[in-house]
């Protein structure tokens, strides 16, 4: 979230309507969003009406290379040249119109969003990847607006240079954690590297006493050990030897997140002897963002939700869809950062495997209330695209009325519209929850990254 993004600004006029009102209100603007947080603004010291003086400044665009062109409609323009400077640079590209002054004496003053509107036009045929701001210079409105192209833009590039680390694969039977490689590669730009869990289990055994102890202290800061259902030493300490494992894993093979075939082979006494669970909310917690059971989808989805909130995201099913509300939840491997206010997680032994109370590690806490958007990532029914399920709600304050980590949430939609949505379309059962309304800005990444968007209201 720390990567500033580079602005082209591009103040587009049409010829002999520059006045010295028109020059004012350009520095204003180019000054505006400089003001804008984590953002470099380059080019245009003045108006551009002709080719010529388009060229010049696409030259210069072509050497700085802007993660983004903002075309600014001071007036009605030229409709070549943003479809130039699209062309040429490949980057997406704000439409930013004004609405109409009064007419003086019939006189129209600038005719702004005709021209976002007929440029809309070249970038949807195009392919070109828009946004369109429609606010004055300075409002709370064009504010909202270009911060919400300027996030949407930073997902979009950190998903084309995104790699995940898959170990071991998916789960056996999770059809739903089924991925397929080369069509995330080329529809929406992450690589996956595969990791075995050999490796993994090697590398874990192989830590030195210093890189040990380290582990144990830094899960231990997230949760202490539950005083009669914690983990065993011997549990405890493999769980903190896995998580230095995956830490190597990801500096070894580049990746900056992760999806773990968290069972069986893990739980096996033959091959490791723990529950993960905890493992993998303490990677997440730590900035190590880790999907469960193999979801390399979930994992996309994961940082999709971090990169748009700067929060933490939490991987979940969802275990109750009917009457009030529905139930957000795993078996313990939620980011305690996510914990309700005035709750305290703890490390404990799972409560379903091998019957329960005999193997850890989960780290069990109620999930924080709030506003919240539950969202799945997954392909179409024939495989030639993606989708993407978004619903919207409160989190309720929650207890721990059932072993994990459980959320309450009132959904806008209702449960029995969503359960019917979720069943009848077939999504896949594990999901990305994330604190905030993020509606506006998934619509605006599915759009412009051709992903068909199922808002559930």
């Amino acid at each position: 979230m720390s990567k500033k993004i580079k602005i082209g600004y591009l103040p587009l006029t049409k010829a002999n309507w520059t006045n010295d009102t028109l020059e004012a209100a350009r520095k204003n603007a180019k000054e505006y969003l400089q003001s804008l947080p984590d953002v470099e603004v380059i080019g245009c010291d003045s108006m551009i009406d002709f080719e010529d003086r388009a060229l010049k400044e696409l030259e210069f665009f072509e050497k700085e290379q802007p993660d983004m062109i903002v075309a600014h409609f001071m007036t009605f323009s030229l409709g070549v040249i943003v479809p130039m400077f699209a062309q040429r640079l490949k980057v997406p590209v704000v439409l930013w119109s004004m609405k109409e002054p009064d007419p003086c004496g019939g006189r129209l003053q600038n005719n702004s969003f005709c021209a976002a509107n007929m440029n809309s036009h070249f970038m949807y045929r195009m392919h070109v990847p828009y946004f369109h701001v429609h606010a004055e210079v300075g409002s709370d409105e064009a504010k909202a607006q270009l911060s919400k192209a300027i996030r949407v833009t930073r997902t979009m590039n950190v998903l084309n240079r995104m790699r995940i680390g898959v170990i071991g694969g998916r789960v056996p039977g999770f059809f739903t954690s089924s991925w397929d490689e080369m069509l995330l590669r080329t529809k929406i730009g992450p690589e996956i590297k595969i990791i075995t869990e050999h490796e993994v289990i090697e590398a874990a055994r192989n830590l030195t006493a210093d890189e040990l102890d380290d582990a144990v202290k830094t899960i231990l800061s997230d949760a202490p050990v539950h005083p009669t259902d914690g983990p065993t030493e011997e549990q405890l300490k493999k769980s903190a030897a896995l998580f230095g494992a995956v830490k190597k894993m990801k500096d070894k093979f580049l990746v900056d997140t992760l999806a773990m075939r968290c069972w069986p082979e893990f739980i096996s006494n033959d091959l490791y002897g723990i529950t993960v669970c905890s493992t993998i909310g303490h990677l997440t917690n730590h900035g190590y963002l880790t999907a469960c059971e193999g979801d390399a989808y979930g994992a996309v989805m994961m940082r999709i939700a971090q990169e748009l909130t700067g929060d933490l995201p939490f991987f979940c099913d969802m275990i109750v869809m009917e009457g009030e509300y529905g139930v957000a939840w795993h078996c313990g491997a939620a980011p305690c950062g996510l914990c309700k206010a005035g709750y305290q997680p703890q490390l404990r032994k799972s409560a379903t495997v091998e019957g329960g109370g005999v193997k850890g590690v989960t780290n069990e806490f109620p999930l924080k209330p709030g506003r919240v958007t539950l969202a799945r990532l997954g392909e179409k029914r024939d495989g030639d695209g993606f989708r993407m399920l978004i619903a919207t709600g409160e989190g309720l304050d929650t207890d721990l009325f059932v072993r994990g980590n459980p959320l309450k949430i009132k959904f806008d939609a209702g449960c029995d519209k969503l359960r019917e949505v979720v069943i009848n379309q077939g999504w896949e059962h594990h999901y990305a929850l994330s604190y905030g309304d993020l509606v506006p800005e998934l619509l605006d990444l599915c759009r412009c990254m051709d992903i068909e968007a199922v808002v559930v209201q």
